[in-house]
Formats: C-alpha cells, structure tokens, sequence
C-alpha cells in the first residue's frame, strides 16, 4: 500500500519485511506495484538537473514494524536508476515519459 504524495516529497513504501528481500526481488515489487515509485525517479532526476532539487531522499521504505529506512539516490545512482523507469514506462506504453527519461539519460552520461 503506498500513501499518495504531491510530487517532490520522498512517498513512504510500505513493505512488511524488507530485509527478506533479494535485489530481484524488489526490483520485481517496484515494477509490478509502485507506479508512484518510478514517477519519482523521473521528478528526481529532472529537479536535480534543473537545479531544484533539495534533498537526495529518494523515498522512504516502511516495514512492518513501522520502522523507516531512508532510500537515497546519489547521482551516481540517476543512470540506471533512470533506465529501470524506462522499462516500467515502456511496459506500459507513457511514451512521452520514455523520451523525457531518454533526454535525462543523455544529461547524465
């Protein structure tokens, strides 16, 4: 279940056990159930680069307990991080999104 957000505010994820997950595996639930998630790598990057950027919190991971781990994305991170949105957006055919992410890509390499 994710708490809906205005843009530019780090979502909070809600995963009952985050430590049981494998990098296959959550790479799998972001792309099957956090659009939300993706649209913020999008706005992240695009406020970075645009110089509007505030913070490097990315999104905050809530487990079970309730307990919140901080996700940060680095810069070093926007690349691939840009490229996993890309195959959730083509996936599900935004292809505007696809060529904004593509322009970003571009910006970053």
């Amino acid at each position: 279940m994710m708490q809906q957000i205005s843009m530019s505010v780090a979502p909070k994820i809600y995963i009952k056990d985050p430590t049981m997950l494998v990098k296959e595996d959550f790479d799998m639930l972001l792309m099957s159930k956090y659009d939300l998630f993706y649209r913020r790598i999008v706005e992240f990057t695009l406020e970075s680069f645009e110089g509007t950027l505030e913070d490097d919190l990315l999104a905050i991971i809530v487990d079970g307990d309730e307990n919140e781990f901080e996700m940060r994305l680095p810069e070093s991170g926007y690349v691939q991080s840009l490229q996993k949105a890309s195959v959730y957006f083509l996936k599900i055919e935004e292809y505007e999104t696809c060529s904004l992410i593509k322009t970003l890509i571009k910006k970053y390499e």
